[in-house]
């Protein structure tokens, strides 16, 4: 089996997880409710924005703060919403514990 072949297994292991099964069944409902589509949509791009300040600046604003908390409460009142939030921070989690895990075994070529 070659690398690509071993990349693709991967995938599709990550794909089969019931985990990314919900988020992506629950992103499809989302994308059929306009109005709850356009509220994550606008909350994902405030979310975006601010974290490119904290990387810039390495601080946020308390106003910025609260405008984002005062968002995903509002959110997380519609289930689909709080529930696909939820799926996509575990397969955040996932997805960082494959990075770990990848650099881990190569540390060898990252480290000098």
């Amino acid at each position: 089996m070659n690398f690509y072949d071993k990349v693709n297994d991967m995938i599709s292991s990550f794909k089969d997880m019931d985990e990314y099964k919900q988020y992506i069944a629950l992103k499809g409902k989302i994308k059929e409710d306009e109005k709850a589509c356009t509220k994550l949509k606008e909350f994902k791009d405030k979310q975006q924005l601010h974290q490119l300040e904290f990387i810039n600046t390495g601080t946020l604003s308390d106003t910025h703060k609260a405008e984002l908390e005062n968002l995903y409460s509002i959110l997380i009142q519609n289930e689909d919403i709080r529930k696909f939030l939820e799926y996509e921070m575990k397969l955040d989690i996932y997805l960082a514990d494959m990075q770990k895990a990848i650099g881990d075994g190569i540390k060898e070529m990252l480290e000098f």
